[in-house]
């Protein structure tokens, strides 16, 4: 099963589901960013917790896994999930859910947010993530 990306469909469709979704043209802020929603989240956490977040923390060694956005000293994960790389597959869904697993196993908190969660209440995921920051 291939993947259609935005950048394959026709300039004037890019542009109405932009507009219907409320997309704007940013190019990728950092290397290997998926989404300028994740990089939203990220400035927002450093500048709300300057010194303490990470991004692309390894947790465990032996494993590949990766934290989008890591407070190592707290053990506490934020993920900030798409449902395309989640979501497509029942293996894809399988290894998120075991990797989930290790990282509790692990002695991690692991906090999920999606596209729509940063972009409709970045304030209040901040105000959670610092709540759990301070439990």
């Amino acid at each position: 099963m291939s993947r259609i990306a935005l950048h394959h469909l026709p300039t004037a469709l890019r542009e109405q589901i932009r507009a219907e979704h409320g997309l704007k043209r940013e190019p990728r802020t950092r290397k290997g960013s998926l989404s300028p929603y994740a990089d939203c989240l990220g400035s927002a956490l450093e500048k709300q917790f300057p010194g303490r977040v990470q991004r692309e923390y390894r947790p465990l060694e032996r494993r590949r896994y990766r934290i989008d956005f890591a407070f190592p000293d707290e053990k506490l994960a934020i993920e900030f999930d798409g449902y395309r790389h989640h979501g497509f597959s029942r293996e894809g869904f399988r290894k998120g859910l075991e990797r989930q697993n290790l990282l509790v196993m692990a002695g991690w908190r692991v906090l999920r947010y999606s596209l729509t969660d940063v972009r409709d209440r970045l304030d209040a995921v901040l105000e959670e993530i610092g709540r759990s920051l301070n439990d």
